[in-house]
């Protein structure tokens, strides 16, 4: 009777997996638009690829996608420029768009969508009080009020963290979703490795073979190879005349790896205080090897001369994929690396006074 059981039992595990559906369908609404192209669009390295399209008639449309592991994607709508953003899992989707105010689309038969739209309802508060808050500081700039944007710019910081604060418990209470590993990659920039560490720890391990997991263990990796007391890792990138320079060539100095960008606002308002600490110290064996993430030369040499930033600089012009960048884990900048003599790394994200003090105190000693 036993065996008779386990026979039952797996030919119950056979017909279950041989009638599992491989492609599952977006059935989508456009409101008001009667034709057009539509667009599905899948994350990969970061980047939105677009990996199937079709035409709107009479203003419907159908995706075709397989789907392992529930994973985000977006639906673009080639002339209305909305982007709709879905989380896919193994059902049927249906979506009615409305492009003039995506945010009210519908999107139903997914269940992982429902888990993310969980999440953006817990934001959601603080997103409002956010938007207000951006209006008013709008309203300072034009002004020329310095003292109320500042002001308003502590009050964004509270709630950024408060937003910050609200994904950890959702991915904490969520471990076994995959839209917790999304919106911890989504905003990994945000976490140094112990906090990161932390966060992956607690994911279960049927989401393990999920990209997003995937891609925060790797950034993990990186981080834990740029941590304070750590070798720098060396590079080669070329300088604005094409000359390959060596990050191990600055050996024997200390070196401020310093992670910026012409069209970066916070990177030329820090500037000034980089040039003061290079002024006071470049005489006494230090020196800044400056890593551009632009992507136009042109805007960079000229930010360079503009600033004037009488030091090495280098870029590869792949903006955000940076090489260097990658090997150092730089999701936000300006961002920087010290190193001694000895190239270990010995401070990182030193800002204004505070890169000036441990300048002090590394020359004092000396």
């Amino acid at each position: 009777m036993k065996n008779f059981g386990i026979i039952l039992l797996a030919a119950f595990i056979f017909t279950s997996c041989s009638t599992q559906k491989d492609q599952f369908s977006i059935n989508g609404v456009v409101k008001g638009v009667e034709s057009g192209k539509v667009y599905l669009q899948q994350l990969a390295a970061n980047k939105w690829v677009s990996v199937d399209s079709t035409q709107l008639e009479k203003g419907k449309f159908k995706f075709s996608v397989a789907c392992k592991l529930p994973e985000m994607y977006q639906i673009k709508l080639d002339e209305q420029k909305a982007v709709l953003p879905v989380f896919v899992d193994a059902s049927d989707i249906d979506v009615q768009i409305f492009p003039d105010s995506v945010d009210k689309s519908i999107v139903t038969g997914s269940s992982s969508h429902d888990t993310y739209k969980e999440y953006l309802s817990l934001r959601e508060p603080i997103d409002k009080k956010m938007d207000g808050l951006y209006s008013e500081w709008k309203k300072a700039r034009d002004k020329g009020d310095s003292l109320t944007m500042t002001r308003l710019d502590s009050i964004s910081t509270v709630l950024d963290d408060d937003l910050k604060k609200v994904m950890v418990k959702f991915a904490g209470d969520n471990p076994s979703s995959t839209v917790s590993p999304y919106l911890i990659m989504r905003n990994s920039w945000q976490f140094e490795l112990p906090e990161l560490e932390e966060i992956v720890n607690k994911f279960d391990a049927s989401i393990d073979s999920s990209q997003y997991t995937q891609s925060l263990k790797k950034r993990i990796e990186i981080l834990r190879n740029v941590q304070i007391g750590k070798t720098a890792p060396d590079f080669t990138m070329n300088d604005s005349l094409g000359n390959p320079i060596q990050l191990s060539s600055f050996k024997g100095k200390v070196l401020l790896v310093d992670f910026w960008a012409a069209w970066c606002g916070p990177c030329r308002r820090e500037n000034p205080n980089v040039v003061k600490a290079y002024k006071l110290y470049s005489k006494k064996g230090f020196d800044i090897l400056g890593c551009s993430f632009d992507t136009n030369r042109d805007k960079w040499l000229k930010a360079i001369k503009d600033d004037k930033l009488t030091w090495h600089h280098v870029s590869d012009l792949q903006g955000w994929d940076n090489a260097a960048g990658k090997l150092y884990g730089i999701n936000s900048i300006p961002a920087n690396v010290l190193l001694d003599k000895d190239q270990k790394i010995i401070a990182r994200d030193l800002r204004g006074e505070d890169l000036i003090d441990k300048l002090a105190e590394i020359f004092a000693s000396k």
